[in-house]
């Protein structure tokens, strides 16, 4: 055939074809189905569960104390605590052993008026919740106090108002950052030891042997775990709205925000990956390298817990992970109810990592 009548093989019908069958290998690795869609439901149940499971304060009370006192009355009509009769010595030893929160005794002094000692103990293994019962029963005492003196006008009067709000759960805070952490998982073991695969079977050397672009390649494979990526990320946000009642604060809006910063993410988080295949030629030398990557932002990077709970010196440190962007990002739309407006320099910073790491990769990657 002349020149003159060749026609030019058409790459968006290569990228179709390639990003189908990519697709198709990685739902029939049973490695992206534990990794990608079994491990996040297990974890997003279990954390679930710890969100909504309401704290509970547990006050000991020893079992020939006199409960027909003001005081007790007043302790147990609060709903949040609850009261375990025990001997003393075996409360003493619960709240050494932080079992119990406090231990609550009452005496009656002779007299009239009827007068009461209150005897509070308290452990410091936990100084918050012994500050928070404390000053709990320092004002039943105060209130009792005025009510048994018959002031019913006291001169300092406080008045109390309540703006409505919502609750703040655990499975708030850690369903965004199981997004980032499968997101990652994701764009870096699935592009590691898959372009590992492909290139110890020779797959990529026959797919250079046909009139097909290295961009295509690329673009094709990429996309085929953009769409798994978004399969998760549907997958956690169905399973956190409907199971454990998770909140979209802008719903649609902000759900169509979650695919668009995931998307991003995944993307930005891809450069790791194509980094990290380049280097290693095969499992055993690409694990070490996707664990020293991946293991300190699942750690750091506020995924199970905040990271101003970390020391001081490793905040600065934690704050410009590339995963911590993303999970502040993603936090902005759905726990503090913003708009992608308020994303945007979390997305850049995660961008510029991206772009390095994406730069970095070029020169670095080698397809056999």
């Amino acid at each position: 055939m002349s020149k003159k009548h060749f026609k030019k093989p058409s790459q968006l019908r290569a990228f179709l074809s390639m990003t189908y069958y990519s697709l198709r290998a990685q739902t029939r690795n049973p490695a992206t189905f534990a990794f990608s869609f079994l491990f996040p439901i297990v974890f997003i149940s279990i954390f679930g569960l710890i969100g909504n499971t309401q704290q509970k304060v547990t006050i000991g009370v020893s079992q020939n104390q006199n409960i027909h006192n003001p005081i007790m009355q007043a302790v147990k009509k609060q709903g949040f605590i609850t009261i375990q009769k025990e001997n003393h010595n075996t409360l003493t030893e619960q709240l050494k052993q932080g079992k119990i929160d406090a231990v609550l005794s009452v005496g009656n002094k002779t007299g009239t008026p009827p007068s009461y000692h209150v005897d509070l103990l308290t452990s410091s293994a936990n100084p918050q919740m012994a500050a928070s019962i404390t000053s709990f029963v320092s004002g039943v005492v105060d209130k009792t106090n005025l009510s048994l003196a018959g002031i019913t006008k006291p001169p300092i009067t406080l008045t109390h108002h309540a703006v409505s709000g919502r609750q703040s759960r655990y499975i708030d805070f850690v369903l965004p950052g199981m997004i980032g952490f499968s997101l990652l998982s994701t764009a870096i073991f699935s592009v590691v030891f898959g372009f590992i695969f492909l290139k110890k079977e020779l797959i990529f050397k026959r797919m250079f042997a046909t009139p097909t672009t290295p961009l295509t390649i690329l673009l094709s494979q990429g996309m085929s775990r953009l769409i798994v990526a978004l399969a998760q990320t549907v997958l956690i946000l169905a399973i956190g709205v409907f199971a454990f009642k998770f909140y979209l604060p802008h719903g649609w809006i902000t759900f169509a925000d979650l695919l668009l910063l995931s998307a991003i993410g995944l993307l930005a988080f891809m450069g790791f990956g194509l980094l990290i295949a380049g280097f290693a030629h095969d499992e055993n030398g690409a694990s070490p390298l996707a664990n020293i990557v991946t293991l300190p932002q699942f750690l750091l990077s506020g995924v199970f817990f905040p990271i101003e709970s970390l020391p001081k010196w490793v905040q600065p440190v934690a704050n410009n992970l590339p995963l911590s962007y993303f999970n502040v990002a993603i936090r902005k739309v759905t726990t503090e109810g913003g708009t992608l407006s308020d994303t945007v320099p979390f997305m850049v910073g995660l961008i510029i990592w991206g772009i390095v790491m994406y730069l970095l990769a070029a020169k670095t990657f080698k397809w056999e």
